[in-house]
């Protein structure tokens, strides 16, 4: 056993033992207790979590904790041992020794966050779990919130590995981000904006997740709320974003808080039809959108005589549960309609002529 007590790079092959045995004792046994911790967390959410598979809860929790206890004991279990006197050297007055222990607590202390940020995601997946039957507004809220944790997370990371593995004076730090972060914010006026204007949107809620809207020009589907701006995709499939504070600031038109969506059409007739041609002429389009079963409320009416023509403004009103695919055929379908109509009794004058 003299084998044991020889000396090599400053420790005992017997202490290089020790570090190797806990290293693999703690591969071994962390599937083990990941296995009993799974049981536990299942039988726990029994009937709270379904749909929530044994995968998604070990990519979400499991195997960080794993990673995180693994690294925890090689931290350890290589802390017993001695610094090599060959290994020792320094490098703008900073010994090799301090920079292995500021990498070491660097990268425990980012194992620890990622453990809490993946707690986060799973926690959000449980919560999407439960309120199944939630808006998809308010699943939009949930994850609002857990990304603008992370952001904060991160931040509070980086000044803890500032300040325990570098050994930055933090307050003096923090006095000097103050100052940037004042020259940034003044710079960045509407990118703090928008973060605001986040907020109010989903305080006051306008307007939800999967919401049809109407904000200057731009009218479609509302996909994503994110921090800077929101996502909407157009009739035409294409992607707009627009930044929060126009959301909030201009005059916005929910297509989703309505029980019916209102259409009109404005028709010139020429002013060589009689009066009681128009008349019959308006009577028959009211006729015909009444036949319509995605048609409400109907109204027809000559509303003014602009120069040469009479001008017939047309209002009607469908569901809200038809697509803009189908409320545009309709659309169309209804201004042929309307066009044949007046057509028809353009060609009967000619022949009264």
């Amino acid at each position: 056993m003299d084998f044991l007590h020889k000396v090599f790079l400053s420790n005992t092959i017997g202490d290089y033992l020790e570090v190797v045995i806990a290293i693999l004792v703690a591969i071994l046994i962390k599937r083990i207790i990941s296995r009993y911790i799974t049981k536990w967390l299942f039988n726990m959410g029994k009937g709270r979590w379904s749909g929530l598979s044994r995968e998604s809860l070990d990519e979400k929790l499991i195997d960080p904790i794993e990673k995180f206890f693994i690294l925890l004991v090689i931290i350890i279990a290589l802390g017993r041992l001695n610094f090599p006197k060959e290994f020792m050297f320094h490098w703008h007055g900073i010994s090799s020794k301090t920079m292995l222990d500021s990498l070491a607590t660097g990268l425990f202390i980012i194992a620890f966050v990622s453990v809490i940020l993946k707690f986060m995601d799973f926690v959000a997946l449980v919560i999407k779990h439960q309120s199944a039957g939630a808006s998809p507004g308010e699943h939009q809220l949930l994850y609002f919130f857990k990304d603008f944790f992370k952001v904060v997370i991160i931040i509070f990371t980086i000044i803890s590995i500032l300040k325990f593995s570098f050994n930055f004076n933090v307050s003096k730090l923090l006095t000097g981000l103050s100052i940037i972060g004042a020259a940034l914010a003044l710079a960045a006026k509407e990118s703090l904006e928008n973060l605001i204007a986040s907020f109010v949107i989903f305080f006051d809620k306008p307007f939800e997740t999967g919401d049809v809207v109407k904000i200057k020009d731009v009218r479609g589907t509302v996909e994503r709320i994110g921090l800077r701006s929101t996502r909407i995709r157009t009739v035409e499939k294409s992607l707009v974003t627009v930044p929060n504070k126009q959301m909030v600031d201009n005059i916005l038109d929910n297509f989703s808080s309505r029980n019916l969506v209102r259409h009109e059409i404005k028709s010139n007739i020429p002013s060589r039809y009689k009066g009681m041609e128009i008349e019959k002429i308006i009577s028959e389009i009211k006729q015909k959108l009444m036949q319509e079963k995605k048609v409400e409320d109907v109204s027809a009416f000559l509303q003014e005589i602009a120069g040469d023509n009479a001008v017939v403004m047309i209002v009607y009103y469908t569901p809200l549960t038809i697509d803009i695919d189908e409320g545009n055929l309709l659309r169309q379908r209804i201004n042929i309609d309307v066009k044949n109509i007046i057509d028809a009794y353009g060609a009967a004058s000619d022949v009264q002529s």
